[in-house]
């Protein structure tokens, strides 16, 4: 009977995931599907039990707004999960299943290719599931300086029992005069569908080094077009978007894949661009 992997968050239209793992799939002959799984949040439970249940069930990816929600169901969590707080991965292991956080690979394969200098004061926007798995990366290269830019005080406590950071901003004013060597959107501000940043955080950008923007649909945000025009060194989603999703088939099916150009020029051709 043909395996199952696959995606599951509250709203999945726009999600290049089945793409990716689908092309993955072919390519290996496999006999296997990534589908999409739109769940509500009060269904996570059963869904998680029957997912166990189920043989042919392998594993699933986890994406906004529920990383945090698998994160505490999941009863087997790797080292990186259990200090990110969240998982973005679920596999089964030896009759197991276990969570684990690929987003900070993902990201770690952006930063290090996109920076080339030392970096003191970095501005990272937003404070769930993403926003945890960079954080933490970030603590790992000993940042000096970190803010934390997002609307809501709720997940301050919460970040700062593991991690650590400097400001916690939620006005946009105090944002003003500020400089960085780096900012960071790890929200989904300036996705397709959804609010752009506030204005104070596009006034940095010119005097900002580096910009990531982890948002790939459209492929060029407002963020990256105005670190394009002002000349600012820049890297936008997609690239993260594949190298967390390696990691992912590879626990799935025990193998060693590789990301070719052909799979990154079939995912450009179904973005937007601004």
């Amino acid at each position: 009977m043909k395996k199952k992997i696959g995606i599951v968050a509250e709203k999945l239209s726009h999600s290049l995931s089945p793409i990716i793992h689908n092309y993955w799939v072919k390519i290996n002959k496999i006999d296997a599907e990534y589908v999409c799984f739109e769940i509500k949040p009060n269904e996570i439970n059963q869904f998680y039990k029957d997912f166990k249940r189920d043989n042919n069930f392998l594993g699933f990816n986890v994406t906004v707004p529920y990383k945090e929600n698998f994160f505490r169901v999941c009863e087997n969590l790797n080292d990186s999960a259990k200090n990110i707080g969240s998982i973005n991965l679920v596999y089964k292991k030896n009759k197991k299943v276990y969570g684990d956080n690929t987003d900070y690979i993902g990201f770690a394969k952006t930063y290090r290719k996109l920076v080339k200098r030392k970096i003191d004061k970095i501005l990272l926007i937003g404070a769930g599931g993403a926003a945890r798995s960079i954080l933490q990366f970030l603590n790992d290269e000993e940042i000096n300086q970190i803010d934390i830019f997002t609307r809501s005080l709720n997940k301050k406590k919460t970040l700062s029992k593991s991690m650590r950071f400097d400001n916690f901003i939620i006005d946009s004013k105090e944002l003003r005069n500020k400089r960085y060597d780096l900012i960071i959107n790890a929200s989904d501000a300036g996705m397709l569908g959804r609010k752009n940043l506030a204005n104070n955080v596009y006034k940095l950008v010119s005097n900002t080094a580096y910009i990531i923007d982890i948002v790939y649909n459209p492929m060029r945000t407002k963020l990256i077009d105005i670190a394009k025009a002002s000349n600012v060194p820049n890297d936008g989603g997609l690239g993260m978007l594949l190298e967390q999703a390696k990691p992912s088939f590879e626990a799935w099916f025990n193998t060693k894949i590789s990301i070719s150009q052909y799979l990154r020029s079939k995912l450009t051709s179904q973005l937007r661009y601004e």
